[in-house]
């Protein structure tokens, strides 16, 4: 049951990441982060009284924290989808974002296996297979990605990693209130950040707005899936399994966006989804 909800998590965080790229292209990612974090909140708010059997400040304060992690997370990675190719950004922030949660979970108990330290390897040097030599070489047709765009990808993951973390630490008869605890943070910062910078949280018509609504829809649904999945099993097992959602956001790239990639580009998007595997295999 929890690798099926961290398998449903990775489609749903795969799609709402690619709509969320594609109208963070056309708008401001503070506006995209803002908007599509309110429409999540409501969705969960609608749901929670029906859910949770309780709920402890405990609970909230966690949820919050790991909203604080998770803005840091979502609004790198839109800001990567943003100026980036999608089907280089996602595997990058799903490396940081898988391979972080095992090591806790191996410095708290859980054992890391042969095959898990090669996933973390491969990983790695999916890393730079990606990036394409972190921007300094081009082949003909291939997609030039700064340097900086690894490292802001890469902290995309770090946010993530701690979202789940400090979930982890919730109790599962609180589901889902950590995760409206979680959106009233992000959602709240996200909307002051704008207010700072004189932008309106609204998109304007052609801005992507439909685009933000699926984002926060299906990114929502998404973190409902692993919350429940990282509390019926491992954590060093579901977010691992969860960050397979590159592969949903890498197809809708390639069919939707035509995003084109080197030979070495598409051999670290497969070694990327390998490791990611490995991990989840040992």
């Amino acid at each position: 049951m929890a690798a099926a909800l961290a398998l449903l998590s990775a489609v749903l965080f795969g799609a709402g990441d690619f709509f969320g790229g594609t109208a963070a292209r056309r708008t401001h990612v503070l506006v995209v982060v803002a908007a599509s974090h309110v429409v999540g909140l409501v969705m969960i708010l609608a749901v929670a009284p029906g859910m949770a059997d309780a709920v402890t400040g405990r609970d909230l304060v966690y949820g919050a924290m790991a909203g604080l992690f998770g803005l840091v997370g979502i609004g790198c990675l839109y800001h990567c989808l943003g100026r980036g190719p999608m089907a280089v950004v996602a595997p990058t922030t799903a490396i940081s974002n898988a391979v972080l949660p095992v090591l806790w979970g191996v410095t708290h108990g859980e054992h890391l296996s042969t095959v898990n330290t090669v996933g973390v390897l491969l990983g790695l040097g999916a890393i730079g297979l990606i990036s394409g030599g972190a921007g300094i070489w081009r082949l003909a047709g291939a997609i030039r990605v700064p340097p900086t765009l690894v490292l802001e990808a890469l902290l995309a993951g770090v946010g993530f990693a701690g979202f789940y973390i400090f979930m982890d630490a919730t109790t599962e008869a609180s589901t889902p209130w950590p995760l409206v605890s979680a959106r009233v943070v992000s959602a709240g910062l996200a909307l002051l950040l704008l207010l700072r910078v004189g932008r309106s949280p609204m998109p304007r018509r052609g801005e992507g707005g439909a685009a933000i609504v699926f984002a926060g829809i299906f990114d929502m649904a998404a973190n409902l899936a692993i919350l429940v999945a990282i509390h019926r099993g491992l954590l060093s097992l579901t977010v691992v399994l969860s960050s397979l959602y590159p592969a949903t956001t890498v197809i809708l790239a390639r069919t939707v966006l035509d995003e084109r990639m080197s030979r070495g580009q598409v051999a670290g998007v497969v070694g990327a989804l390998v490791a990611v595997a490995c991990i989840v295999g040992g």
